[in-house]
């Protein structure tokens, strides 16, 4: 039954999407934005081989909102490493630093033409207190403990038999949206691209949760709070990319595309800001503008902010914090939507969403200066429900802007 429900949506949803052309561009001047410096702790470039007695890799952020702890267990047998969650076979497993931080990677053995590599990047803000190199390789229990003040976990995959057409950076929504990242990822990898899977958001913040604005002026506070996620997604994207092409220096020269889905299209435009022209194309699945707004009304978040003392905002308070925070330029796609590459640029939209709110999704495509969009009868869950029978499209889509 749960199978032809899927069909059934399936069908209605690709036979009555919508798909509205991109407006003629304005010729007007966009802004120049000038933000803080997302600062990191540099490291030497270096890399490091954690074989052949590595064991365990665990890593922790502790945060208010986001924290996480990670952990890559291996199993030895016959001289060689193994998964501990996946059983496959692992070939190399390595400790790169460099200057937008480090990457704990392994690589495991391809499997029918394909190849996956599993990953940690981690932070330490500018001013904090890092570990040296040696305390970050395996003590004498063969085991990596590491608390950073941020990390991204990602996977990339790519087809050994062939030459990537080019690399494209899918940044995952909340939980990682395993199955519709997936399935996308893998379209794109049999298409010939090299993919990256960028979990931004890998444990899903608390329903309802009490979020505490520090200091005496609540917008800014909010504004580092978005920043702090920001700033990580667009260090890991080029700690990452530079791992990819260390690996596959054919990608150095090659298209370079950034896909965002839900949570991950929140964080995309900030990424295309930082690269700018070095990104080919831009597609944004549910995403919207204005978080200040979004984590509040969202179906999956519905935050109660709180002044410093953790007292309730009133609703007029909150209307009034809204409005500065749309007045007080920052990395939010509010501002930065304006400057994704306009004909290179498509926007996939639920057209009753209550996750990423339909209307913060109108307010995007109109940020964004009206680029192609796709809409979708469906709400949030229905999209990515019927998600894999898009993937071929959005592929074509790529296809088209990429090799024009």
């Amino acid at each position: 039954m749960k199978y032809l429900l899927l069909q059934f949506l399936a069908i209605f949803a690709g036979c009555s999407m919508e798909r509205v052309p991109a407006s003629t561009q304005k010729n007007t001047p966009l802004p120049i934005y000038e933000f803080t410096t997302c600062e990191f702790h540099a490291f030497p470039d270096d890399n490091i081989s954690l074989l052949p007695s590595i064991r365990l890799i665990d890593c922790k952020v502790e945060h208010d909102v986001a924290p996480e702890d990670v952990e890559f267990e291996f199993t030895h047998k016959k001289g060689e490493i193994f998964g501990k969650q996946s059983k496959n076979l692992i070939t190399e497993i390595n400790l790169e630093t460099g200057a937008d931080g480090l990457i704990y990677y392994l690589n495991y053995a391809p499997d029918r033409g394909t190849q996956d590599s599993l990953g940690r990047w981690c932070c330490w803000n500018s001013m904090a207190d890092v570990p040296t190199t040696e305390s970050l390789q395996p003590n004498e229990l063969n085991a990596v403990h590491v608390e950073s003040d941020g990390g991204i976990v990602y996977r990339a995959s790519w087809n050994v038999g062939r030459r990537p057409q080019g690399l494209v950076f899918i940044l995952c929504g909340l939980g990682g949206m395993q199955h519709s990242s997936k399935v996308l990822g893998d379209t794109l990898v049999r298409d010939g691209w090299a993919v990256v899977y960028l979990y931004t958001v890998l444990n899903v913040p608390d329903y309802n949760m009490k979020v505490k604005l520090e200091g005496d002026d609540p917008v800014t506070s909010a504004i580092e709070l978005f920043n702090y996620k920001y700033c990580q997604v667009i260090a890991a994207t080029k700690a990452i990319r530079k791992r990819m092409e260390t690996q596959l220096p054919s990608l150095i020269k090659a298209p370079l595309a950034l896909i965002g889905i839900s949570a991950g299209a929140l964080n995309a435009p900030a990424v295309y800001h930082e690269l700018l022209e070095e990104v080919d194309a831009v597609v944004l699945v549910a995403g919207g503008a204005n978080m200040f707004d979004i984590v509040q009304d969202g179906a999956f978040t519905n935050w109660k902010f709180t002044d410093k003392d953790e007292n309730k905002f009133s609703r007029e308070e909150l209307a009034d914090m809204n409005e500065q925070y749309l007045q007080t330029p920052s990395r939010d796609p509010y501002f930065l939507a304006q400057h994704l590459p306009h004909d290179n640029t498509l926007i996939i939209h639920a057209k009753w969403d209550d996750v990423v709110p339909a209307q913060n999704g109108d307010l995007l495509y109109e940020r964004a200066g009206k680029p192609e969009r796709w809409i979708y009868p469906s709400g949030h869950l229905g999209l990515f429900a019927t998600f894999e029978w898009h993937t071929d499209d959005i592929a074509a889509w790529l296809d088209s802007k990429i090799n024009k």
